[in-house]
């Protein structure tokens, strides 16, 4: 069970409302003390049954799903019932018309809801934190994802109570499934899979406390002969230097990354292979031939006792993924991190990419006609802002993506900026680049295609957008009962909000700390410029709202600050 995330997102408030404003918040806190927000990510949390004449989506905070019956006049939600199903679900597939499997990412279980009779008929156990739910075989099998144990496990549909198979997955957070065409392979999108950058140790050597790992940036051998912190251009630091200069920086660790060709390299072009795999690697605390695990997407291969085979190398953070029904190519989207480039005044506002990977399978399930996109085109990423009516066309955190039949259109949503983006089978924006608005926090989709419809569901204001797939606008929006307290959706546009929270219009706060957790990447965000100099602490009670000065109390701050892990918001306080 993960720690609440509220003080936290309070403290993100902190920042920038006022300390009356977030002692309010500080005493909604007190009343509301059987709540707990886990702030458990979507995965499918939206689906509509084969017929259309129910959608389904997951009421998380409440620990529901809400059925919906689709209007046969016009395609209209119409609210149907609320049924209990366990703690966080996350994610929701029909297997029947009428039969709901439903992911409990707290509760551990999968609730299958018999929706003629509007109640769990059956309630099987998991292992830690399944995500996600799909149907394959002959005869079914249910394949899910729990994303803590790092495996997908297969349930028989006609035993479930029976002992499920486990498959290894080697990758963090396995959350999202799709299927091919033909039900041969499973698709199992690594949400934390990296981007293939480690971290070299630099720091000071003059404290048993840091002996480890080794300094290695300081080595003479180095691409730098030693020179500590490491030079970003050539010989020199861009920016340039401030005018106390002259003060010694802190030795610093350096991020590098894995190229195409294998190379360990900084953001300088400085080749770092030896220290890293090479003949050297003792030097950074690692041994020759060592490597890093860069599995996006796993690929279980049902035809062949679910071998499994991985797509490497497509981006940092798989937030969801899909199959077009017509060419059978994978679509996977996410976010791409930029952490191997320094420093604070270069990443500021440039620091991630959001972006769409398609690649197909051979009939040995090896990869073929692999790609990338960015699936915000219109930015050069040659300043750090644009002005606002250019933000308002990027897409930022997509949570969910659905195919039109012919494989010609995709949707995609964007749970950071509130809309939703139409492109085509590889990743081009469609409607000359324009966004489709709807309510905040989309994090799921379901397509009607006969209706020409497509459902939306807005996690953070509890609503569900129906838009005309025609005109491309929002026809409808309707909403359903969610406990979630207001601070907690006050503090989430701080948090998520791309348009509000960033110069690009594709970045926030969650873009590193996603789910209000953490990207499990290490960024060097210092700043050559900067003075180091001496700065007042200063405490903030967020119960009073009280800003106490301790004018004796003072920190050192360098402006180098090397490599620094990011850290959850989860019980940061």
């Amino acid at each position: 069970m993960r720690p609440n995330p509220l003080p936290a997102i309070l403290l993100l408030l902190g920042v920038v409302m006022h300390s009356a404003a977030l002692a309010q918040l500080g005493e909604n806190v007190l009343q509301n003390p059987d709540f707990v927000n886990f702030e458990s990510p979507h995965v499918h949390p939206m689906d509509l049954n084969e017929e259309r004449t129910k959608l389904a989506l997951c009421n998380t905070a409440a620990g529901r799903v809400e059925i919906f019956a689709i209007s046969q006049e016009d395609a209209s939600p119409v609210h149907e019932s609320s049924i209990f199903t366990g703690l966080e679900p996350v994610s929701v597939r029909f297997r029947t018309n009428d039969e709901l499997w439903v992911a409990n990412h707290v509760s551990d279980s999968i609730a299958v809801v018999d929706l003629t009779r509007g109640h769990i008929q059956r309630l099987i156990k998991t292992p830690d934190e399944p995500c996600d739910i799909v149907f394959a075989g002959d005869p079914a099998k249910a394949y899910v994802t729990c994303s803590q144990v790092n495996q997908v496990i297969v349930i028989d549909v006609a035993t479930p109570d029976a002992e499920p198979e486990k498959i290894e997955i080697e990758g963090e957070d396995p959350r999202s499934l799709s299927v091919s065409p033909d039900g041969r392979f499973i698709f199992a999108a690594v949400y934390e899979s990296g981007n293939g950058s480690t971290i070299l140790g630099g720091g000071r050597t003059d404290s048993p406390m840091l002996t480890y790992p080794p300094n290695v940036v300081s080595n003479k051998l180095g691409p730098y002969q030693g020179t500590n912190p490491a030079p970003n251009n050539g010989n020199l630091y861009t920016p340039s230097p401030g005018p106390l200069a002259e003060v010694d920086w802190n030795k610093s660790s350096l991020i590098v990354r894995k190229d195409k060709q294998g190379r360990w390299k900084d953001d300088n072009n400085g080749d770092w292979t030896r220290f890293v795999s090479g003949d050297l690697a003792k030097e950074s605390g690692r041994e020759p031939g060592w490597d890093l695990v860069d599995n996006d997407v796993a690929i279980i291969d049902t035809a062949q006792g679910n071998k499994v085979t991985y797509a490497e190398s497509l981006m940092t953070t798989c937030m969801a993924i899909g199959t077009n029904p017509e060419t059978g190519e994978i679509t996977l989207i996410g976010t791409e991190a930029h952490n191997e480039i320094r420093f604070e005044p270069i990443l500021n506002g440039k620091f991630i990419e959001v972006r769409q990977a398609t690649f197909s399978v051979g009939p040995d399930g090896s990869i073929e006609q692999r790609s990338a996109t960015d699936l915000n085109p219109h930015l050069d990423y040659s300043t750090p802002t644009v002005p606002q009516e250019t933000r308002r066309l990027s897409i930022g955190d997509p949570r969910a993506i659905a195919w039109t039949k012919s494989g010609d259109q995709a949707f995609i949503a964007g749970m950071g900026s509130n809309n939703v983006i139409v492109t085509d089978a590889k990743g081009n924006r469609l409607l000359d680049g324009k966004t489709i608005d709807v309510g905040e926090g989309p994090t799921g989709l379901a397509l009607h295609e006969e209706a020409d419809r497509l459902y939306v569901l807005n996690r953070f204001e509890a609503t569900v957008s129906v838009i005309d797939t025609e005109s491309h606008v929002e026809r409808q929006r309707v909403a359903y009962a969610d406990p979630t307290p207001d601070f907690v959706r006050a503090g989430r546009r701080h948090l998520f909000n791309t348009h509000e929270t960033s110069g690009l219009g594709q970045a926030s706060c969650a873009s590193c700390h996603v789910d209000a957790r953490m990207d499990r990447l290490a960024w060097d965000l210092g700043a050559p410029q900067e003075e180091q100099n001496l700065e007042k602490d200063r405490l903030v009670d967020i119960i009073s709202g009280d800003v106490a000065t301790f004018e004796d109390q003072t920190v050192a701050m360098s402006p180098m600050k090397g490599a620094m892990v990011t850290t959850t918001l989860q019980g940061i306080i």
